[in-house]
């Protein structure tokens, strides 16, 4: 983990909606798992007080990239940054998914979600694994790569509907050893529940805003089943990936 200010590369904005940020440093790069995540903050600037957590999309040599929404102040401002602007950036933090390798895969994610699956994607194949991929979003603004199966709420691109239907379809007629899925949290209480019943292993990447990123302040707690008792554990250091069928899901 290292806590580093570094110069903002470039940023690309995708849409009106979606920037990706790029920063070249290599001890940022060298040890990143597919799932993990930084804590980021423009060096002085004092709204938010706070850093803001963002999964890493793409890892390419010493070039790390974070595929971001425009939600908010944080945000906004970091879409507004230009080459040679200083980030502070805290990681790699969190867990990461586990990789299996040689077995059938499914990836599924819903809207900014799609953010730490690229890189996920990437590692899964050069470990042998067979990977099929299914993104959703409301519209086509929600849509950012035409290698995957995309489907809209609205049918503005891809599949019109959503991605849970498609997903359940696929896995009645293909035969899938494990799921990995990151979006808003009701999809993957779906995605869950469509695996639960097909015995099929699902891996989620729970989001949260998170104040410290290291597990001490406690605020990204989430709660989980653990040997039929509930227990909390914390989305920023004993996530954010969880095997899904242990997270209770709130209602």
């Amino acid at each position: 983990m290292y806590f580093k200010k570094v110069p903002v590369l470039n940023i690309e904005h995708v849409n009106e909606e979606y920037f990706v940020l790029r920063v070249r440093d290599e001890d940022l790069t060298k040890e990143v798992k597919p799932g993990q995540f930084f804590q980021a903050k423009i060096s002085g600037a004092a709204i938010p007080l706070l850093p803001r957590p963002f999964s890493v999309y793409k890892v390419e040599g010493d070039t790390l990239e974070f595929l971001i929404k425009k939600v908010g102040p944080a945000t906004k401002n970091l879409s507004l940054l230009h080459e040679g602007h200083i980030i502070q950036l805290l990681g790699p933090l969190g867990n990461g998914f586990p990789i299996v390798r040689d077995k059938k895969v499914l990836l599924a994610s819903g809207g900014i979600g799609y953010a730490p699956m690229p890189y996920l994607n990437e590692i899964l194949k050069q470990n042998g694994n067979d990977v099929f991929f299914y993104h959703g979003g409301r519209n086509k603004n929600d849509i950012f790569c035409e290698d995957v199966e995309n489907c809209t709420d609205d049918g503005s691109l891809g599949h019109a509907g959503f991605v849970t239907e498609y997903v359940e379809k696929y896995l009645d007629a293909h035969d899938t050893d494990v799921v990995y899925t990151c979006g808003p949290e009701p999809m993957m209480k779906v995605l869950t529940s469509i695996c639960s019943k097909r015995n099929i292993p699902i891996y989620v990447s729970m989001e949260r805003v998170m104040a410290c990123g290291v597990g001490a302040c406690c605020g990204c707690a989430i709660k989980m089943s653990e040997n039929e008792h509930i227990v909390y554990r914390k989305v920023c250091k004993d996530g954010p990936v969880f095997d899904g069928a242990e997270v209770i899901w709130d209602e």
